[in-house]
């Protein structure tokens, strides 16, 4: 316990966020808030605007014609609830530059997260025990689950560095690398983070309890969902063919059908090329 008090002392250099920043967080973290008032915060930020602006014509989302203005994105074109998602995405990325990190491939990075999410989001809507958390919510808990590899990215380019060379990219090798370099997880840190830019305790808590196999409670179907669509994420970006068969004890522990996991899977695969553009635009 002593060694990871240590460690979490150690992350004092995670960076503050700017106030405009922190409007923002606190506007996106502000249930029912109306689209003026969220325009108005995310318009605070240049960068954001640029970024979100982008999405909103990237292939994934656009309708064919051009949106140039944030309020079009936001209700038009994006969505309130995917806007708050996609605008913490962007935010933490701007806050980390992982230049210094010379094997943190930012596209891959995004792509994970962003399957992570989509999947949740999608797969959520068909699981009873989910239906009193939002789709933002669990949009959200996807987007944020290896916040912490990037946080590390920024703080700690060339250890990093050396756990991806070490783990050619393994999802799980790289998790057990970090624990065993820094002492405590990928998932402790970005814990950490969160609890420090005072983020929902909901996405705390997944990352405290994600690997974590014993019952947690009321979290546990979430936490379920999201291992079943990380491992799906970590498939999808390298290129690993689709086997619902390898998924049936996740979906039986859902109890949610197997077909609809199909269904939703090759929804996701159909948009790959889409995908990846708005994983590049996420992390450039």
């Amino acid at each position: 316990m002593e060694t990871l008090q240590l460690q979490v002392g150690a992350l004092k250099n995670l960076p503050v966020l700017p106030q405009a920043s922190l409007q923002i967080l606190q506007a996106i973290n502000t249930p029912d808030i109306s689209i003026d008032r969220l325009v108005a915060a995310l318009s605070t930020s240049p960068s954001l605007v640029a970024r979100l602006l982008g999405l909103a014509n990237s292939a994934y989302f656009s309708r064919g014609k051009t949106t140039t203005d944030i309020r079009s994105a936001v209700f038009q074109v994006l969505g309130l609830d995917l806007v708050k998602g996609l605008a913490l995405g962007v935010i933490f990325n701007v806050q980390f530059d992982t230049g210094k990190c010379q094997t943190f491939e930012s596209d891959y990075f995004w792509m994970r997260s962003l399957v992570t999410a989509v999947a949740a989001q999608k797969l959520a809507s068909e699981i009873g025990a989910l239906q009193h958390l939002a789709p933002s919510t669990v949009y959200t808990s996807g987007l944020l689950l290896d916040i912490g590899i990037l946080a590390l990215g920024f703080l700690a380019p060339d250890q990093l560095n050396q756990i991806f060379i070490a783990a050619e990219r393994g999802p799980e090798r790289v998790t057990d690398l970090v624990s065993g370099q820094f002492g405590l997880s990928h998932f402790q840190i970005g814990e950490a983070l969160l609890k420090k830019w005072h983020l929902p305790e909901l996405y705390q808590s997944v990352l405290s309890q994600y690997q974590r196999h014993d019952d947690v409670g009321q979290e546990q179907s979430l936490l379920d969902l999201l291992r079943l669509c990380r491992r799906f994420s970590a498939e999808f970006a390298s290129g690993v063919e689709f086997e619902p068969a390898a998924y049936l004890q996740n979906c039986q522990a859902l109890r949610l059908p197997i077909e609809t996991l199909n269904a939703i899977a090759e929804q996701l695969l159909e948009s790959r090329v889409a995908m990846q553009q708005l994983a590049y635009v996420m992390g450039n």
